[in-house]
């Protein structure tokens, strides 16, 4: 039998190969290198080289078979070394038990249940901005975000610990997750501190919980505390801890990035703006924004579900080949480094109609079902909290858009997009915020 050539490669420049592009807006990158180059190819940035498999067959083929070939450790391994969130490498049997117990900690009922809080932060808030003529729009949503998901999820803000918990959490994701700086930045005594304030956060979370429980709703620490794991066995402490932490970490980057990204595509797309502007106040008029109401919201959700189709925090899914395999006509070798760009189908006409265009009535039932539109990853490694960050980005949206006006500085400078920690909008991206008078 004819061995299979390996996959093309991207040309590149000499010592940085493909990194300028890749370090920038890296979803278009992927588009159009798979445009260019088809299903499947090899890139590399700095010292790092990968495989990209890109289409609708690469989304399909991780969903089929991606817990066969594939494994997580080598990329997602330094958040269980360093915070014990044992999930992102765990396979089998055991990661389908520690999921299920996660997933009822992160759900949108805990945020139904705390709705009140929820709701009273985000206007304090949002309050706290008025009148700010550079707002840096990545930096506060992601304190806003932190502050929402761990009141949901854990009935306590981490507003004391935000600038530990980002610091920390962002180093450990540019060293082991995007290999931005050397394996040596996590042996820095700043880092180093932090990370056992941050351990000792999450333990003592635990301990004010078991010593003082709560009866307002079951939340992500006591799941934490009473979880055992698929023996029946009790997860020793430091899981538990980190379990606590997926919490307290959830909203520092993807949730905070999502808001900014709506932000950002409502003052480019005034159409857009007012008509979500005219859904909230009817929300308002009619008895306020409850929990119930957001299910009736069609403008706000399609500018959700739109803006993860044009700005997805998860571009693509990395792992390593443990077991050989042939794709598109290549042979992908075993030790390779892959990375599966899930969200490239949502540049695709096939799949999206006119894709260049930001159209908030899409029907996106179609693209789910067949893991075509894939925000948050498709197969056994999709993201916990997309349901919770759904709903929690409409309750955003609407609530900002009730209490304030939000104005581009220079409205037709193009946005700056950066890939690391995750695509997010970049720290120049500013916006003045003033307070909306009704």
């Amino acid at each position: 039998m004819a061995v299979l050539p390996l996959p093309p490669v991207v040309p590149g420049i000499p010592l940085l190969g493909n990194a300028l592009p890749m370090m920038g807006d890296v979803q278009r990158f992927l588009v159009d290198t798979h445009l260019r180059m088809g299903p499947v190819f090899r890139v590399r940035a700095l010292n790092q080289a990968f495989v990209i498999m890109a289409g609708e067959r690469a989304n399909r083929f991780l969903l089929e078979r991606g817990d066969e070939v594939f494994s997580s450790e080598e990329s997602f391994g330094g958040l269980n070394r360093e915070w014990t969130m044992r999930v992102h490498v765990l396979r089998g049997r055991p990661h389908r038990h520690l999921r299920k117990i996660l997933a009822t900690g992160l759900s949108r009922d805990l945020l139904a249940a705390r709705w009140d809080d929820v709701v009273a932060e985000t206007e304090r808030t949002f309050h706290g901005w008025q009148g700010r003529s550079a707002l840096p729009v990545v930096d506060q949503f992601q304190r806003l975000a932190a502050a929402q998901l761990s009141i949901a999820l854990t009935g306590e803000s981490s507003a004391a610990q935000f600038e530990k918990l980002r610091s920390a959490f962002e180093l450990v994701l540019d060293v082991t997750v995007t290999g931005k700086w050397p394996a040596a930045a996590l042996k820095r005594p700043s880092y180093r501190r932090a990370r056992a304030e941050i351990h000792d956060f999450a333990r003592n979370a635990l301990s004010e919980r078991a010593a003082n429980p709560r009866h307002d709703t079951t939340d992500l620490l006591d799941r934490a505390l009473a979880a055992v794991d698929e023996n029946g066995d009790p997860y020793p402490l430091d899981v538990r801890a980190g379990m606590a932490l997926q919490g307290y970490f959830a909203g520092v980057n993807t949730v905070a990035y999502l808001y900014s990204f709506m932000v950002y595509a409502m003052l480019r797309h005034p159409g857009v703006l007012a008509r979500v502007t005219a859904e909230v106040d009817a929300a308002y008029d009619d008895g306020g924004l409850t929990f119930e109401r957001l299910r009736g919201m069609p403008a706000l959700h399609g500018l959700v579900m739109e803006t993860l189709r044009v700005y997805p925090p998860a571009p693509g899914s990395a792992r390593t080949v443990m077991k050989a395999f042939d794709f598109e006509g290549f042979r992908i070798e075993e030790g390779r480094r892959v990375l599966v760009a899930t969200s490239v189908p949502h540049q695709l006409p096939e799949h999206f109609p006119d894709p260049g265009t930001f159209d908030i009535d899409r029907d996106f039932a179609g693209g789910r079902k067949a893991s075509v539109y894939a925000p948050f990853s498709v197969g056994s490694h999709t993201c916990l909290g997309a349901g919770m960050t759904e709903v929690l980005a409409v309750a955003t949206m609407a609530i900002l858009v009730r209490n304030l006006n939000a104005t581009l500085p220079r409205p037709d400078q193009p946005l700056r997009i950066t890939a690391t920690p995750g695509p997010n909008p970049g720290k120049r991206f500013k916006v003045a915020v003033t307070e909306r008078t009704i």
